[in-house]
């Protein structure tokens, strides 16, 4: 099924399914550029078969290695521009993340991502330019004002997701950012902001701890490591040392931690985790060096 093409340096993928199905990576000698190829019966099957073989899961390794070479870094999470501050929320997906950025930007804050947030070695984050997937729950609870199209999408992806699961059919309607309030190209990171569902709460955590649930989440939302091309081609190329690329990967993880003014988790029980974030700059101040453990429990919600 994958084999090395010595003749130009690729990694090729064929099946003799009802229909042949092809594709074709072929790496630069500096692994800055690549080259994909594939026929029309490769979309219908990594379609069905997911797991490291879609194109926009081989786009995102990819990218994430050339940025890796570069010492440059692509996080799944949200980020926005909040006063003097640069938040990045990193977090699983499904977890709030586009909630918590369309909250904030329509609250005042600038809105440079809620998916994937691109990082150089001092810590800038630049935005991603692509559309968001909107819950229903996010439209309503924003007053977003849909078109007729755009409710009638929204409607018939809720009712696929609910038959397909979100895994296959994810619900909700795409939206661009810059077509409901004020947009960023670039911030300054100055905290990080993990979020998750659970008991209403907000304390600082040491960079051992920030390092851990950042590590996490990239293994399982960008794990480029597992992408089958890549796996191919460290087998086929020992030149190709996924293990020294995961070091300087490492680095950059550790790098972007100790640059930041504190690291934070965010539980919210109800999806607010945007009100907690906007208290971040208050309840730790940015004089304020030790970890403190000061616990926030949820509060009402504030007025738009």
């Amino acid at each position: 099924m994958l084999r090395w093409n010595s003749q130009d340096d690729s990694i090729e993928f064929s099946y003799p399914w009802i229909a042949p199905i092809a594709a074709k990576l072929v790496f630069s000698d500096d692994t800055s550029e690549y080259t994909f190829t594939f026929n029309k019966n490769y979309l219908r099957f990594s379609k069905i078969v997911a797991e490291g073989w879609e194109l926009i899961d081989i786009f995102r390794s990819l990218l994430q290695l050339a940025l890796i070479e570069r010492g440059m870094y692509m996080v799944h999470g949200a980020a926005v521009s909040l006063g003097e501050e640069g938040i990045l929320i990193p977090s699983f997906g499904n977890t709030g993340k586009t909630t918590a950025a369309w909250m904030l930007a329509g609250r005042g804050a600038g809105f440079v991502t809620d998916e994937f947030a691109i990082l150089d070695s001092e810590g800038r984050c630049f935005g991603f330019p692509c559309s968001s997937l909107v819950s229903a729950g996010l439209v309503k609870s924003a007053g977003l004002r849909l078109t007729k199209k755009q409710t009638l999408s929204l409607r018939a992806r809720d009712a696929r997701s609910k038959i397909l699961s979100t895994r296959f059919a994810p619900g909700g309607v795409k939206l661009y950012p810059d077509d409901n309030f004020k947009t960023c190209d670039r911030v300054a990171i100055t905290r990080l902001a993990f979020i998750q569902n659970g008991v209403d709460d907000l304390h600082q955590i040491e960079a051992e701890r920030a390092y851990t649930l950042l590590r996490a989440i990239q293994d399982y939302e960008l794990n480029w490591r597992s992408n089958p091309y890549i796996i191919a081609r460290s087998f086929f190329r020992p030149s190709f040392n996924p293990t020294e690329i995961s070091a300087r990967e490492e680095k950059i993880m550790k790098l972007l931690i100790s640059q930041v003014r504190g690291s934070y988790l965010v539980s919210s029980s109800k999806g607010l985790h945007y009100q907690t974030i906007e208290e971040i700059p208050e309840t730790f101040p940015m004089e304020e060096q030790a970890i403190s453990h000061t616990t926030h429990k949820g509060s009402a919600p504030r007025p738009s």
